[in-house]
């Protein structure tokens, strides 16, 4: 599949920075605006636009590790997969075996969502 990247105007950029109030969008980090990639929510590469409904802000980490996936594919990558690949590692299942690391499996919630739940109470959604 082809696909043409357009840049980002810088004035985009810094409106999709301040979706999450300089934080990633993903896990909630403080980020510095130099550092701040900026995410499509739907992959430009799976028909996603530059509109700024579909940008977020994200760490390198998150926006890396997301790659090209759906939100719900990337929720569930980090709610249950991610336990199995720890698991793979020696240390990390020693660490399991003497009970210094419990696995506590949950929904993640990302932080843009938390921000729109906080915004939702506050208008008396």
């Amino acid at each position: 599949m082809s696909y043409t990247r357009k840049a980002l105007t810088k004035e985009l950029r810094e409106e999709a920075y301040n979706k999450c109030k300089g934080h990633c969008a993903y896990c909630g980090c403080e980020l510095e605006y130099k550092d701040m990639q900026v995410d499509h929510i739907v992959a430009v590469a799976r028909g996603g636009t530059n509109d700024l409904e579909n940008l977020l802000p994200a760490c390198r980490q998150c926006n890396y590790d997301k790659h090209t996936m759906t939100i719900e594919r990337f929720r569930k990558r980090i709610s249950k997969e991610l336990y199995k690949s720890l698991d793979r590692v020696f240390v990390y299942r020693l660490a399991k075996k003497y009970n210094l690391i419990k696995e506590e499996p949950r929904v993640v919630k990302f932080y843009f969502e938390q921000l729109q739940d906080e915004a939702d109470k506050k208008s008396g959604i």
